[in-house]
């Protein structure tokens, strides 16, 4: 009798300990997670605020290069080239009434494939040919 007693008090002791291991190593995971995502919140935010601030820096002044913008420099010609693609790609979007900016159409622009696309894909040979 004090042997089967034993032997129950000694599975019930293993089943004890391994929930106590359990237990103990699934708190660690959390409390690493739980410092992963204390740390990452202001690393994140501070990943976006560079972002958006080199986003809004011309792109010569974000890389850090030298420019010379006088009469026949090169960097004014890209600069100009750039500006000019801008504004032709700013053409071909789906205006508010859903037709196309670049040709007026009213209905969904296909690839060669017949599947939908965006006007600028569609309209991309004929900016670059404008250019």
């Amino acid at each position: 009798m004090s042997k089967v007693v034993l032997r129950i008090a000694q599975i019930v002791g293993v089943l004890v300990l391994a929930g106590i291991a359990i237990s103990v190593a699934v708190g660690l995971v959390q409390w690493l997670l739980g410092i992963a995502l204390i740390v990452a919140i202001p690393v994140g935010a501070y990943w976006i605020y560079k972002q958006v601030k080199a986003r809004r820096q011309p792109p010569a002044l974000a890389t850090g290069a030298p420019v010379t913008l006088g009469p026949g420099s090169t960097a004014s010609g890209t600069a100009r080239a750039t500006d000019r693609r801008a504004e032709l790609e700013g053409r071909a979007v789906l205006d508010a009434s859903g037709r196309c900016g670049w040709c007026g159409s009213a209905t969904l622009h296909k690839d060669e494939f017949g599947f939908p696309t965006t006007p600028l894909n569609y309209h991309r040979a004929e900016i670059d040919a404008m250019l």
